[in-house]
Parts: C-alpha cells; sequence; structure tokens
C-alpha cells in the first residue's frame, strides 16, 4: 500500500507492544514483573532506510518512543520532552552522542493479580545487567548476556558487589 500511493520513501512504520506476559515463567502469568519476559518488548522499525536483520543495543524506554519519532520524521526534540532520540540507530545504525547506558524500571502501583504483588524499582543497562529493589523482598541482579532466562540471582554473590554498588 505505501509503495502503490508513493509513501514507501518517507514513512516509518513502527511494531511495538506496551509489555509482555509471563506466561507462567518465574510462576507468574501475567505482566507487571520485573522480568524480561514482561519488559523486554519487541520493537521493530522498518522504512525508507532498510537494515535488515540489525538489532540494536539501545536501553529503550516508553518516554523515549516520541522523540525517536521526532528524530525519525527530522524534527528537533524539544527542550521540555523528556526520552532520548534513538533514531541513529534506524537511519545510520549508529549511537548517538549522548545515549545512555541503561533504562530505569518500576512498578510503582501494587497489583495483585498473579503478578509481582510489591513495587519495585530498578535498572537495565545497555551491557546486558539487571538490578532491582522490591519492596520488601530481597534484591535481585542478574546477568542477562550470561542468563537470559535469570535463574542465577547475583545480588549476594561477593564477586559482583562492586557491580552491584554501582546499580544501585
Amino acid at each position: 500500500c505505501l509503495a502503490s500511493t508513493g509513501l514507501a520513501e518517507t514513512t516509518y512504520v513502527v511494531f511495538f507492544s506496551d509489555h509482555g506476559d509471563m506466561m507462567g515463567s518465574h510462576g507468574y502469568r501475567l505482566k507487571s514483573n520485573p522480568h524480561e519476559e514482561a519488559l523486554h518488548i519487541p520493537c521493530i522499525v522498518g522504512g525508507p532506510v532498510e537494515r535488515p536483520g540489525r538489532v540494536s543495543d539501545a536501553p529503550v524506554n516508553h518516554v523515549d518512543f516520541a522523540p525517536t519519532a521526532l528524530g525519525l520524521c527530522g524534527l528537533s526534540v524539544p527542550d521540555w520532552m523528556e526520552g532520548t532520540d534513538f533514531s541513529s540507530h534506524v537511519t545510520t545504525g549508529e549511537r548517538a552522542a549522548g545515549e545512555p547506558d541503561s533504562a530505569y524500571i518500576q512498578q510503582c502501583v501494587r497489583k495483585t493479580f498473579n503478578c509481582v504483588d510489591r513495587t519495585w524499582r530498578g535498572v537495565r543497562t545497555r551491557d546486558g545487567y539487571k538490578y532491582v529493589c522490591l519492596q520488601g523482598a530481597p534484591l535481585m541482579m542478574f546477568n542477562l548476556n550470561e542468563d537470559p532466562y535469570e535463574q542465577a540471582n547475583l545480588a549476594f554473590s561477593p564477586e559482583f558487589s562492586l557491580k552491584r554498588a554501582r546499580l544501585q
């Protein structure tokens, strides 16, 4: 349709979700969990500049969609707007100066239906670590590069104490 209307060379198509679901992983069924199944959502961008199979390590968060969309359109991001413009990952395949190395994650509203029934806050880093502080529960820290299913909590391992302190 875009090709037949002459819009293919000036249009980006973005496919994403607002969250994932646990589907039984870690004993949970729905969203609102600090685990990858609920947080690491698909984000696929296609448009005039095709980079088939390119995967970005950008720590994109929900506040980054608007600045990135403006960047893809060649528009300036207003000073008042929060978030990061990650459009260079699509247009050139490169990181832009000043990009963050982590994304803040949180669930501040307690939910009681088959999810973590407490507030939590954390950070997910570009280098593959996740650190989560849960209200009234032990800390969680994972090396997602070596443990993508979050089975080994490293938060209390002495060899990761410096990494934990940095993430805290």
